[in-house]
């Protein structure tokens, strides 16, 4: 998952999630676009450009989901040896700090909703140190890194 936020103050919100929903790209696209990019600004090793984003939600092969600390923007992955179902984080951004109040906020009403599509499992990947810790702290099980060596 790719995670980002807003500078400014800590996120205290509500304890409860509101329903994440799934939202056109095309209509969300000014207040989103500009998350994209920070994510990008911020982990220069992504490869895709903020237009491989809107392109895949326009496209159905990815879908975005808001709510109000933010968004999240999710793909349907299918374990090539299990067959499994897999409701894949791609990217996440809110609008201020306090991802893990986020995170234990709206995981699990990410996870109903991917079990209600019939998913068997939610999926994600970071490199961002505290981030992975934060996963580690709710329920998240690592199960595998991966290292890479330009050439």
């Amino acid at each position: 998952m790719v995670v980002s936020h807003e500078r400014g103050e800590r996120d205290v919100g509500t304890d409860t999630a509101a329903k994440p929903v799934i939202a056109s790209i095309r209509e969300e696209w000014d207040w989103v676009k500009p998350g994209v990019e920070e994510i990008l600004r911020e982990q220069p090793n992504l490869t895709f450009r903020a237009e491989d984003v809107y392109a895949a939600c326009l496209n159905e092969e990815a879908f975005l989901w808001v709510f109000p600390e933010g968004f999240s923007i999710n793909t349907a992955e299918k374990d090539e040896y299990s067959g499994d179902h897999i409701f894949f984080f791609w990217l996440v951004w809110v609008k201020k700090r306090g991802q893990r109040t986020v995170l234990e906020k709206y995981v699990p009403v990410f996870a109903e909703i991917a079990k209600e599509m019939g998913f068997k499992r939610i999926e994600t990947r970071t490199n961002i140190p505290d981030f992975e810790r934060s996963l580690l702290s709710v329920g998240w099980e690592r199960q595998s890194a991966t290292y890479t060596r330009d050439l």
